[in-house]
């Protein structure tokens, strides 16, 4: 399976993105409300808490589509514990959350809007068209002998490339050959950022929320 294939069967899993217009038509937090569902008097070690986020944008108004990116977890300051929440895309402006309790006493439970689906979108534009905004050389040695090549995962290249992988986890990365070193001398990585892909100021200010 290619990288290709591979980053096409992780969009395809992820439920779609909205697409963005305006700040004030975006999802935001401060008018998101989250409600208990079916609450009990009691809960005890084992069972499942459950809360409904309604998310809304920057107006008031009820969204009607998911791609939200939400974070949730419960915590007790007293015992310094903390669990993940179990997040599930309703695909109608909602969203379900579900919560183990492991433990006894109070739980607080905290839910984080953490990008809108409007800004997941932007992500995901920014993503397809600058696979490339992190800059990988490697560095080849041999002996006194140093040369620099671009590295990556997706690479353009007339020449067969050096190709490293990891069996045990089916990690890939490539690098273009070096002048005369072979693929093997490979010995450290830098990274630097590449050019800031374009956005609106609006879009700069949704990722920056």
């Amino acid at each position: 399976m290619s990288v290709d294939d591979i980053m096409r069967s992780i969009l395809d899993d992820l439920p779609k993105a909205g697409n963005f217009s305006s700040i004030e038509s975006s999802s935001s937090g401060q008018h998101s409300v989250v409600n208990l569902e079916q609450p009990r008097a009691q809960y005890c070690v084992g069972d499942t808490l459950s809360v409904l986020v309604n998310v809304k944008d920057y107006r008031g108004n009820p969204k009607a589509h998911g791609g939200d990116f939400i974070l949730a977890r419960i915590h007790s300051p007293k015992l310094q514990a903390s669990a993940s929440g179990q997040v599930t895309d309703l695909l109608n402006g909602s969203y379900r959350v579900s919560f183990h309790l492991f433990w006894p006493g109070d739980v607080l439970v905290s839910v984080i809007l953490m990008h809108s689906s409007e800004a997941v979108g932007i992500l995901r534009r920014i993503s397809a068209h600058n696979y490339d905004k992190i800059i990988y050389t490697g560095v080849f040695y041999r002996g006194k002998k140093k040369e620099q090549s671009r590295c990556g995962v997706r690479l353009k290249s007339d020449k067969p490339l050096c190709e490293y992988r990891k069996k045990e986890d089916a990690e890939y990365y490539a690098c273009i050959p070096p002048k005369t070193l072979p693929c093997s001398t490979l010995r450290t990585m830098r990274s630097r950022n590449g050019p800031i892909p374009n956005m609106t100021k609006d879009e700069h200010f949704l990722l920056s929320r």
